[in-house]
């Protein structure tokens, strides 16, 4: 089966997607990441010069250091329908991380057959049911185009101070730790998920989503992994869903 194509950009947090087979002439954007660490006070792209090495089977691992902060890696496997960026964060600092995350981009704009900047086809769980985004509610901060939002089985948002400075993100609201973009013609989709996720965040603007890998509380020299799984499928939203949450549960 033909794999997904990958191709870092060096020097920077950013990868591209092409050769996919379900969007043949699409190509699609990873910031891997746009930022990482203690949600408290995460470090940004332009805050560590990352490097790549090239893996077996088209994969490619990018790592970064920033001395008496953190290290990090992410390893991106391709496949035919998904890419796995297996995510590992080091805490060194002197100080507890309440919530360890990475804050990975998946950059949808590019594509013509998915860009959705309406936000008309994105798609989450939500209580129990799969739900336009359009019909959650939405709180609407300094920046009307991005919305970040609380997941189910993760700590409140009010609680994650990443999420919470940016003011933008309705009461009462937990989805489930994935979010998706239907294509224009409704026979395929991509989406992003995480285990375990920390957030979802959704920037209209860009036709960007992001489901945070989250890493859970780290103590000054310990470790924590996650799995952010992007999938680039020929499929309807039911049979994707119903797919995605065995291979989640396997995973775990």
């Amino acid at each position: 089966m033909a794999r997904i194509t990958l191709t870092p950009a060096p020097g920077q947090m950013s990868a591209s997607a092409t050769d996919v087979p379900a969007f043949p002439d699409e190509r699609f954007g990873f910031g891997i990441p746009e930022c990482i660490g203690d949600s408290a006070r995460p470090v940004w792209f332009g805050g560590v010069e990352p490097k790549w090495e090239e893996r077996d089977g088209g994969a490619f691992e990018t790592s970064g250091r920033v001395e008496g902060e953190l290290e990090y890696s992410a390893l991106l496997t391709p496949f035919e329908d998904h890419v796995d960026l297996n995510m590992k964060v080091t805490n060194l600092s002197d100080r507890d991380w309440a919530h360890a995350m990475a804050f990975n981009c998946f950059q949808c704009g590019g594509a013509l057959s998915i860009g959705d900047h309406e936000c008309l086809r994105h798609w989450v769980g939500w209580r129990g049911e799969l739900r336009r985004l359009i019909e959650v509610p939405r709180h609407c901060g300094p920046r009307p185009a991005v919305q970040l939002y609380g997941v189910d089985g993760a700590p409140p948002w009010e609680d994650i101070p990443f999420v919470a400075r940016f003011a933008c993100s309705p009461p009462d609201v937990a989805l489930e730790g994935w979010m998706a973009i239907v294509s224009r013609d409704g026979s395929r989709l991509v989406a992003t998920v995480s285990r375990p996720c920390l957030c979802l965040f959704q920037n209209m603007e860009y036709s960007c989503i992001h489901a945070s890998p989250w890493m859970g509380r780290l103590g000054p020299g310990e470790t924590g992994t996650a799995l952010n799984r992007a999938y680039f499928v020929e499929s309807s939203l039911e049979a994707w869903h119903a797919r995605m949450v065995t291979e989640m549960a396997e995973e775990g």
